[in-house]
């Protein structure tokens, strides 16, 4: 997130945006937002809102995501909001959408969903999903 200068601008249980001021290093070879940096920051924003629902200490992992692209991404900003549509045992299945700010307005550019691996922890130092 440090190299997109990207940071939490909305956190509530089970929902996350993140948000970045957008660049010219953010850029493809066209002047839009590169898919890369969209797709980078959707799956953050899934993360944390996964992690939102989750006791401290647990961990998360993106299992799938797909990403559909709306429309060019441009503008001043973009923001990737993550919303916990469901919360299983070892799996969260998460809503995803990327945002630019143009003239004022949020304009959606891409939108999808994310399956996110959960390793919840029961007690200090004990986790109920380990790989071990």
């Amino acid at each position: 997130m440090r190299l997109l200068h990207a940071r939490i601008s909305r956190l509530e249980k089970g929902l996350v945006e993140i948000s970045a001021s957008n660049r010219p290093e953010l850029s493809q070879q066209d002047g839009f937002v590169h898919a890369g940096v969209m797709a980078t920051l959707a799956d953050n924003a899934a993360g944390y809102a996964t992690l939102s629902l989750l006791p401290p200490g647990s961990r998360v992992l993106a299992v799938e995501f797909k990403l559909s692209f709306i429309r060019p991404a441009v503008g001043q900003a973009i923001r990737a909001r993550g919303k916990v549509r469901k919360l299983g045992k070892t799996i969260a299945l998460c809503e995803i959408e990327v945002e630019t700010r143009r003239h004022r307005k949020w304009v959606s550019c891409a939108w999808g969903s994310e399956t996110v691996y959960c390793d919840i922890v029961k007690s200090q130092n004990q986790s109920t999903n380990s790989p071990d």
